[in-house]
């Protein structure tokens, strides 16, 4: 059976609620989760770097939050987004639809939830006593290029892993090494000479990074070319995708009914 546009639209909307409240019915502590995870996964980090190795500075927390929050987003994003189409047999045994509303889905739903995380990560801030000015409002420019980079990534890997099963192995060992190399727990201006300085923020993730500290710490406003570089690689690859999927939506159905 096909499906047409209107009805994708509603049954993506549909999913997305169900699947959200499906995710948090799953443990006892509900919706509270998608604020204790990243909570932990700062808080472990604090204690390592701040506690256990000494290498406090000043702000230290809200450095470690403002490069942890965003990369868990586009981690857990794309590593979740591999899985999806295999996810979706169900759906794909039924009617006819195509390959990329499954990770756009995923794309979805875990923005819903970062919107949260981003909320009361602005709260905690506040209530630290940043001195939030209007240049903080550029931060969503930030976020918007984010998800056009994560939508970018979820589609790129989401067409591989049905194929090659063990890629979820390799996108699991290039987030830990995209952890490391982002800057997350250290100052990239502190560690390297400024000859190299230009070579890691062309790792897109780290240039983000880079731009919500900026943004939020120094209150200065966003490196508007690294932005604009990062949407319009992102969109061009989008745009790619789009054109793969169209042509090879038949083969991932096959594929997925054996």
């Amino acid at each position: 059976m096909f499906i047409s546009r209107t009805h994708l639209v509603e049954v993506l909307f549909t999913k997305l609620v169900f699947n959200l409240k499906s995710e948090a019915a799953k443990t006892y502590l509900s919706y509270v989760w998608w604020l204790l995870e990243p909570a932990l996964l700062v808080a472990v980090l604090y204690l390592v770097f701040a506690v256990f190795l000494a290498l406090r500075t000043p702000d230290f927390l809200i450095f470690l939050v403002c490069g942890k929050i965003p990369f868990l987003w586009f981690s857990k994003s794309v590593s979740n987004a591999s899985r999806s189409i295999v996810a979706g047999r169900g759906l794909i045994n039924q009617v006819s639809i195509p390959m990329p509303f499954f990770p756009i889905l995923v794309v979805f739903q875990d923005a819903v939830k970062q919107t949260v995380v981003f909320t009361f990560m602005f709260t905690f801030f506040f209530i630290y006593g940043l001195d939030a000015t209007w240049v903080w409002l550029t931060v969503i420019f930030v976020i918007m290029t984010q998800l056009l980079l994560v939508i970018a990534a979820s589609l790129l890997v989401a067409a591989i892993t049905p194929f090659l099963p063990d890629f979820r192995y390799l996108i699991a060992t290039g987030m830990m090494a995209l952890m490391f190399g982002s800057g997350i727990f250290y100052s990239y201006k502190d560690v390297l000479l400024p000859e190299h300085q230009k070579i890691f923020l062309m790792n897109p993730v780290a240039s983000l990074i880079k731009n919500y500290r900026q943004i939020l710490m120094e209150n200065i406003p966003p490196d508007w070319l690294a932005l604009g570089a990062i949407c319009l690689g992102s969109m061009a690859l989008i745009f790619v995708m789009t054109l793969y999927y169209r042509k090879t939506n038949t083969s991932y159905a096959r594929l997925i009914a054996q």
